[in-house]
């Protein structure tokens, strides 16, 4: 049986030679490689004498590589760069965390908290988002999502951290409050006409206009539904003054806050279903992702 540590050549020695032959001159070598001409030399008649072949020899104009010398410095060269890829490999993985969401998690609960989350991860770390349809979630654990945005009405067994509890409340602009604003302090029941802003995607953890009137034990008034495929479209219609739409405590913060939008009633609906950050499987021993899951937990 063969020892897997007989006969390697030092690292040191390999890069030496491969210096040489690319620059073509010891002296070059040395001084790209910050040591002495002495140096170098030595490490290249140590690997002649292991192998027992001669790797390079002088010629007219300084040294050239043999021709055992040629083919040896190539599989030397491609080892080489194959350390140094899987170094830079082992590097960025502890330095990158790749979080999946939805595009309305990216934009309002990511993105405003970016910088936050940058600062708490450290500078040297790189932070990526991907962004899909909810749906699409487990696909991009399987490309190496570290941590994935997720709803769940209990809390999921991996580590994870609570981003928020679903609770709405209809709002609109304060424009549209002015024109609409006496039927809207009737019963929800009797909003005849006014035009609800509504998400046309599957309910992946959205509450749905049916289910608010439900909450309030009321029928669903006859009025239109103006669809979106993605909510942050649907805040920013209502923005604009065309309908009422269901707020998010946690994502419509930034609007109600900015007055964009008005609370049309105060008691703020709460359902079973929770935003969670969830640690997954690709990092189970990853620092960032548990300094991730950390960072949203005292948030």
């Amino acid at each position: 049986m063969i020892k897997l540590t007989t006969n390697i050549p030092s690292i040191r020695a390999l890069i030496a030679l491969e210096r040489v032959a690319h620059l073509g001159n010891v002296t070059r070598a040395a001084e790209a490689l910050n040591t002495s001409q002495a140096a170098v030399s030595r490490h290249i008649r140590q690997l002649e004498n292991d192998l027992g072949v001669s790797l390079i020899r002088k010629d007219g104009r300084g040294i050239a590589m043999t021709q055992t010398g040629e083919r040896y410095v190539k599989e030397v060269t491609a080892a080489l760069q194959q350390l140094r890829n899987a170094q830079l490999r082992a590097t960025n993985s502890n330095r990158n965390l790749t979080i999946a969401c939805s595009h309305e998690v990216s934009h309002l609960i990511l993105m405003p908290r970016y910088n936050a989350l940058k600062q708490a991860l450290g500078d040297n770390s790189h932070i990526r988002i991907l962004t899909c349809e909810y749906g699409a979630i487990p696909d991009m654990i399987a490309e190496g999502a570290d941590i994935v945005f997720e709803y769940h009405d209990k809390r999921p067994v991996a580590p994870c951290a609570g981003i928020l509890k679903e609770e709405v409340v209809p709002a609109a602009s304060p424009a549209f409050l002015a024109d609409h604003g006496e039927t809207l302090k009737s019963a929800p029941d009797q909003w005849n006409g006014i035009v609800r802003l509504s998400l046309t995607k599957e309910n992946s953890g959205w509450a749905t206009w049916e289910d608010w009137f439900q909450s309030q034990e009321a029928g669903i008034p006859e009025a239109p539904e103006q669809m979106f495929d993605n909510y942050v479209y649907a805040l920013e219609a209502a923005t604009r003054g065309e309908g009422v739409v269901l707020a998010w405590r946690g994502f419509a913060d930034a609007y109600l806050r900015a007055g964009q939008l008005t609370e049309i009633r105060s008691d703020w609906t709460g359902f079973d279903t929770r935003l969670y950050a969830v640690q997954t499987p690709n990092a189970m021993s990853k620092k960032l992702a548990k300094k991730c899951i950390n960072f949203f937990s005292t948030r």
